[in-house]
């Protein structure tokens, strides 16, 4: 009977254990996802044509990705900060440079996305935001302009940005 009220507290006190040192430094997957950004992007021209054929090159101080835009002028970039310093270039057919921009990545009350006088983009999200819809556009001095593309930003066929998605 002793060796039986041993077992019914060793057992639940291991179990514990073990449920506990799996969890030390592991993030919850709720909050996992809350430490990367995606973006939906859509690079177009002032006139409103879009930038197919295009790729983009994000920088972080730790290193660089590529994206291709696709056809609609669009593309899903993943895996970035939620805040910081980005250097996002991007490059016609050829691989020539079209235009750059510097992009500071922050968290705040709101979802907001401008561009400033010198051609910065700040981009600001909520804590509880995983992805936002950003308009690119590539002015004739070859500057690149970043806003948040809307429900009501015209796109290259005319229907507004898919909620959360590019597809």
């Amino acid at each position: 009977m002793i060796r039986n009220q041993r077992k019914a507290v060793v057992l639940p006190l291991l179990l514990l254990l073990l449920s506990g040192c799996a969890g030390i430094g592991a993030a919850p997957p709720a909050e996992a996802g809350r430490e990367e950004l995606s973006v939906a992007a859509l690079f177009q021209t002032e006139s409103g044509d879009t930038l197919h054929g295009s790729a983009v090159r994000l920088s972080t101080e730790t290193g660089s990705d590529y994206c291709q835009v696709r056809h609609d002028g669009t593309a899903s970039i993943s895996g970035l900060p939620r805040s910081g310093e980005l250097l996002l270039t991007l490059f016609d057919p050829q691989r020539e440079v079209q235009g750059a921009m510097t992009l500071f990545l922050d968290q705040g009350a709101v979802i907001d996305a401008t561009t400033s006088e010198d051609g910065v983009g700040y981009i600001t999200i909520r804590e509880d935001t995983g992805e936002v819809a950003l308009l690119f556009v590539l002015t004739e001095s070859g500057a690149l302009q970043c806003t948040l593309w809307l429900a009501g930003t015209p796109s290259p066929h005319g229907e507004p940005p898919v909620e959360g998605s590019l597809a």
